[in-house]
C-alpha cells in the first residue's frame, strides 16, 4: 500500500504537471507540492475554458501565481479556435454520455502541455464516481497517471489547509459560490447552484 512519503519520492524524481484551475482543491494541491516535493521539475497548466472562464478567476491565478513564486512556471492556455457557449449552441448541453467540454476543453491542452504525471485536486466526497478513486489513478482517456494527494481530504481539511499558509481564497467563490473556472457547468450540484 503506498503512503504519503512514497508519493513525494515518486514526484521528486519524475516531471509532472500540477494541474490548477484556481478552486480551492487544485489550489491546496498547488501548496501541497510547494510545501512537500523538493523537486523543481514540474509545470502548472491553468486552462481557460474560453468564454466561460471568469475574469477574475484568471486575475486570481496569476496573482497568487506571482505571490507564491511559481509565475515562471504557469502555462496558460486555451482554445483560441472555439468558444464555450458556441460550443452549446452546436452541441447541446454537455452531459455523462458525451461531455465534450471536457474533451474539446481540457483533455486537448492537457494532452499538448501536461507531463505524463498529474497532481490533480480530486477529493472523494465530491462525487460517487470519485469515491471509487485512489491516491494514484491510470486515466484511460488519456493514459496519464493522476497523483490525487488531497483525496482523503474534506471540503473543510482544503479550506483549513489553504487558510494556514495565508493565502485567500479565489474571489469568485464570494460572488458565486465556486471558482470561475467554468461559470456556466451542467455538473455543479444543486447546493452550488442555489
Amino acid at each position: 500500500m503506498l503512503n504519503m512519503h512514497d508519493v513525494v519520492s515518486y514526484l521528486a524524481s519524475r516531471k509532472f504537471t500540477v494541474l490548477w484551475s484556481g478552486g480551492k482543491d487544485s489550489t491546496a494541491v498547488l501548496l501541497w507540492v510547494l510545501d512537500n516535493v523538493p523537486s523543481d521539475r514540474f509545470n502548472i497548466l491553468f486552462i481557460e475554458v474560453t468564454g466561460n472562464t471568469h475574469p477574475l478567476n484568471i486575475q486570481y491565478v496569476y496573482d497568487l501565481a506571482e505571490m507564491l513564486g511559481v509565475k515562471h512556471k504557469l502555462i496558460h492556455t486555451r482554445r483560441e479556435d472555439l468558444d464555450f457557449f458556441e460550443c452549446l449552441k452546436k452541441w447541446g448541453v454537455p452531459h455523462f454520455k458525451y461531455r465534450w467540454c471536457l474533451y474539446h476543453f481540457k483533455q486537448i491542452p492537457v494532452k499538448k502541455y501536461s507531463h505524463k504525471i498529474q497532481v490533480m485536486g480530486i477529493r472523494r466526497d465530491d462525487s460517487y464516481r470519485r469515491r471509487k478513486m485512489n491516491l494514484i489513478e491510470i486515466f484511460r482517456q488519456t493514459n496519464n497517471i493522476g497523483i490525487l494527494p488531497i483525496i482523503e481530504w474534506s471540503k473543510k481539511d482544503v479550506l483549513m489547509y489553504i487558510k494556514r499558509r495565508g493565502v485567500q481564497l479565489n474571489p469568485c467563490y464570494r460572488m458565486f459560490g465556486h471558482s470561475g473556472n467554468c461559470m456556466f457547468c451542467p455538473f455543479h450540484s444543486v447546493a452550488s447552484i442555489i
